[in-house]
């Protein structure tokens, strides 16, 4: 009887004494500081620093390691952004949960304080005589010198110049050997990549992006932000690279997948259409067979889509057999078995007129066929749909499509 007395009593002393919401980015604030502030070791000040560090621009930055580590964190970062990264609070009733966007800490509120339930820590490059081998804590302090200019930069509207000490920082950040510098480098490039965008250098801007996503790839609590970063390099590069494209979103879609996140089947949908303007009709009805269909049809927000994308689909299966109408046909009936509603659309009796019309030899009411399928689209059937429904039309007699 004490027992679950006691339980209940905590419980709700828990649930009356949570910290308030607003008080957990100071607590985080209060965190990265402690943690990421850039400390030398005496053997390292002075002189010594100087002469392991090229250029007098380079010495003066690192005599001043620990300041310079303080005004950037302190002075320079409010006005870049904040430092933080994004978050999700969680009432969990009797405490918070905070957990970080990008997978690398999470976090519990209860009794008016915050508590560390797991956190990244950066692997020290520094042993009590000075860096380890790899000269890592001056290799952070040279970054952190860098992102500095770049904040000069910026603030002057040189945005080229910016980018570039963004590039060199994240470099800087690489070659300190630490897991948690690799997620500081993959910031840097992704601020690289803003700024290059500012400069107008859209080339550069992009392989800042792809540097990003490989660094949190490699990281594995990045996951999630290499599945946006690979997702937007998806969207830039579908009008110009459609190959590349699609290998960007197939990455995306494998890492939203492992973590859980529903916009792996949106990426997957924009893997499968660039499939299909690289004419590779195989793989794109393989993607809208196993995955695409069947979880838009297990979804009730999204089963009014499956029509379309079962026409998609059959298509694209017409291309893949090289214009094998028989199939076309048997794949029509099994949709139609799987999923009853297609039976019903104006998809399903477009595409079955499309199937007879071609069995009958009869050209020009293929044509029409065709036509009805191109109004069934918002803003007209795709270019790939068009080609390949084009090429079928010439085997019955030459001419336009629409």
């Amino acid at each position: 009887m004490l027992v679950p007395l006691f339980l209940v009593l905590t419980g709700f002393v828990a649930y009356q004494s949570k910290p308030k919401q607003e008080t957990f980015v100071p607590f985080l604030t209060s965190q990265r500081k402690s943690r990421l502030s850039v400390t030398l070791p005496p053997s390292l000040s002075g002189s010594t620093v100087a002469a392991r560090v090229s250029g007098a621009d380079g010495a003066a930055h690192r005599q001043g390691g620990g300041v310079s580590g303080w005004f950037t964190r302190n002075i320079l970062e409010p006005l870049t952004g904040p430092r933080i990264p994004e978050h999700t609070i969680t009432d969990c009733y009797i405490f918070y949960l905070a957990t970080l966007n990008d997978g690398s800490g999470q976090y519990l509120g209860m009794f008016q304080k915050w508590w560390v339930v797991s956190e990244l820590q950066e692997v020290s490059d520094t042993t009590e005589s000075g860096p380890a081998p790899g000269n890592g804590g001056v290799y952070e302090a040279q970054a952190e010198g860098q992102k500095q200019d770049a904040v000069q930069a910026k603030i002057k509207k040189d945005y080229l110049k910016a980018a570039r000490a963004y590039v060199e920082a994240a470099k800087l950040y690489e070659k300190s050997g630490s897991q948690f510098n690799l997620m500081e480098a993959a910031g840097a490039y992704e601020d690289a990549y803003k700024t290059y965008n500012m400069a107008k250098q859209s080339g550069l801007a992009i392989q800042c992006l792809e540097n990003a996503a490989r660094l949190f790839h490699s990281n594995e609590r990045g996951g999630l932000r290499a599945a946006k970063a690979y997702n937007q390099l998806g969207d830039l590069l579908k009008g110009h690279d459609a190959k590349k494209a699609a290998e960007m979103y197939r990455e995306a879609a494998e890492l939203f997948k492992t973590e859980g996140d529903g916009r792996a089947l949106y990426a997957t949908i924009r893997q499968v259409e660039q499939l299909c303007i690289l004419q590779d009709y195989a793989q794109a009805f393989a993607l809208y067979s196993d995955t695409i269909i069947p979880e838009t049809m297990a979804q009730d927000i999204l089963r009014y889509t499956t029509r379309d994308h079962i026409l998609n689909a059959v298509i694209a299966h017409l291309g893949a057999t090289k214009g094998d109408w028989i199939l076309f046909e048997k794949d029509l009936k099994y949709f139609e078995d799987v999923y009853p509603d297609f039976q019903m659309s104006r998809s399903d009796a477009v595409l079955k007129s499309l199937a007879r019309t071609e069995r009958e030899n009869d050209a020009v009411a293929f044509q029409n066929a065709c036509q009805e399928l191109n109004r069934l689209h918002t803003g007209g059937m795709p270019d790939w749909q068009v080609g390949l429904l084009l090429k079928e039309k010439k085997k019955l007699e030459d001419g336009n499509l629409l």
